[in-house]
């Protein structure tokens, strides 16, 4: 029962309250409306126009024609298309197109971008396409403006693909020059390098092996027959040493001599002179006929062109005519055994120089292999690359003709700019509705202000619990005009 009476006196207070500050209450909530239908009559009218417009990938449904594709990627540039919607760059082509300045260097060209870049908008509408919106005042431009403005953002949205693309193929075409030049570089190399070690390549390596091992074959075969006639040549200077016609001088020599002592012996004793003098000649001879003997091993050129010289006397002394023949003879067989071993001396010299020849022929193609090998390889690295950037660069001209080939289709425009007719201003309606609203908002606020910085006392319970004491009696407020009549009566 106490809650319920509290909470009368509270509503009572309430509407107490606010029957003291009707006039706060009301006056705004008549005069705002009223404002407000006069700010609706005198607020310019603003106008919106927009343009839809879709981005279209057709190659990626393609299965044949998307790895030749290049996306826009939309969802990603999104901020960035914001950003290049409202360049300066951009609007001052728009500006100068529409003929609002003539160049970039005038003096309102700022206030002319400002204008434009406050009044577009850019949206995206799923992934792939674009809501390109302008508001204004003037609605009789506004189609052409904005019709100007999706121009320029489309170039310029699809540019970056277009460049890059033209940048690709341009950088691909400059560097596969580069590669074959460089390719055709290394591939003369290689060559003059074949050319100048022709001989020892390792495809001549197996030859040359086979070369060397005949040459040591045929060497080893040629000192075997040297040594053979070496030993003839040694037997037919012995066999000429037993012939020689010196030899058998002294033989005879020695023979008579001999008769000659034993017939002196018979006559003389040991110690005469004729005796010792023949023993010594015998001696003398025997000493000769020794040294000619031990000579076989050191017949030299002199002593055969002796031989030859003692052989043509002999040819006129007609007791020498037997041996004439012999001595011949075995001086042309010994002249023979001579040629054929100083031959195959030579031969043996030229192939021991070959041996030799072919020894450090094999032993350079190791160095010559290791070359051929670095100078196939740089040619191989170079062909992969030559082979990558023509690939690259085949696949970059299919991107571009292709989108050379959809660039009529690739920009549909779903909704063309219009020239609008409603503004998008609130109604009056809205405007007096809100200024009604708006004026209970204000005077309500203003009244709890007032009310609650309001220090007097209105109430007899408040007045009892501010003072402590009951309040006996209420005397009525009594006008100045009633108290004097009231004075006048008495």
């Amino acid at each position: 029962m106490a809650a319920k009476q509290a909470f009368y006196k509270n509503v009572h207070s309430i509407l107490f309250a606010a029957w003291r500050h009707r006039y706060l209450l009301v006056v705004p909530a008549l005069v705002l409306p009223v404002l407000a239908f006069l700010l609706s009559q005198v607020t310019p009218k603003r106008y919106i126009s927009h343009t839809t417009v879709l981005i279209q990938e057709t190659t990626k449904l393609n299965p044949f024609l998307q790895d030749f594709s290049v996306s826009t990627q939309l969802k990603e540039r999104i901020a960035g298309l914001k950003a290049l919607l409202h360049s300066r760059h951009m609007l001052l082509e728009v500006a100068e197109e529409l003929g609002r300045i003539e160049s970039p260097e005038d003096d309102h060209a700022s206030h002319e971008v400002w204008v434009l870049s406050q009044g577009l908008a850019v949206q995206l509408i799923g992934s792939d396409m674009i809501k390109l919106s302008y508001r204004s005042s003037n609605p009789v431009e506004m189609a052409h403006v904005l019709e100007v403005v999706a121009k320029h953002f489309l170039e310029n949205l699809l540019a970056p693909e277009r460049s890059s693309v033209n940048a690709s193929e341009t950088f691909l075409a400059d560097q596969l020059a580069i590669q074959q030049n460089s390719l055709v570089s290394a591939e003369k190399k290689l060559a003059a390098f074949k050319g100048k070690n022709s001989a020892r390549l390792p495809n001549q390596y197996q030859f040359d092996v086979q070369q060397m091992r005949a040459a040591e074959d045929s060497l080893r075969e040629k000192q075997t027959l040297l040594a053979g006639a070496k030993a003839k040549t040694d037997s037919l200077k012995t066999q000429l040493l037993k012939t020689n016609p010196m030899l058998s001088k002294i033989e005879e020599n020695l023979v008579r001599l001999r008769a000659d002592l034993s017939m002196l012996k018979t006559r003389y004793t040991g110690a005469h002179s004729r005796v010792v003098s023949l023993q010594r000649e015998i001696t003398q001879l025997q000493i000769e006929r020794d040294a000619v003997l031990a000579s076989t091993n050191q017949l030299t050129n002199l002593d055969i062109q002796q031989l030859w010289h003692l052989a043509s006397e002999l040819s006129l002394d007609s007791n020498a005519g037997s041996v004439r023949p012999l001595l011949v003879s075995q001086l042309e067989s010994l002249e023979a055994a001579s040629a054929d071993e100083r031959q195959l001396e030579q031969e043996i010299a030229q192939l021991e120089f070959v041996i030799a020849d072919l020894g450090v022929k094999l032993e350079s193609y190791a160095e010559i292999e290791q070359q051929l090998i670095e100078l196939e390889r740089d040619i191989q690295t170079k062909q992969t690359l030559y082979n990558d950037f023509l690939k690259r660069y085949e696949l970059a001209k299919v991107t571009g003709a292709l989108g050379r080939y959809e660039k009529s289709d690739r920009v549909k425009v779903i909704d063309q700019p219009f020239v609008p007719g409603t503004p998008i201003n609130p109604s009056t309606i809205l405007y007096v509705i809100g200024g009604l609203f708006g004026g209970l908002a204000l005077g309500a606020g203003i009244a709890l202000v007032l009310e609650v910085s309001n220090t007097r006392v209105y109430r007899k319970d408040e007045l009892e619990k501010l003072t402590g004491m009951p309040v006996l009696t209420r005397l009525p407020r009594v006008s100045e005009a009633a108290l004097q009549t009231s004075v006048a009566v008495e």
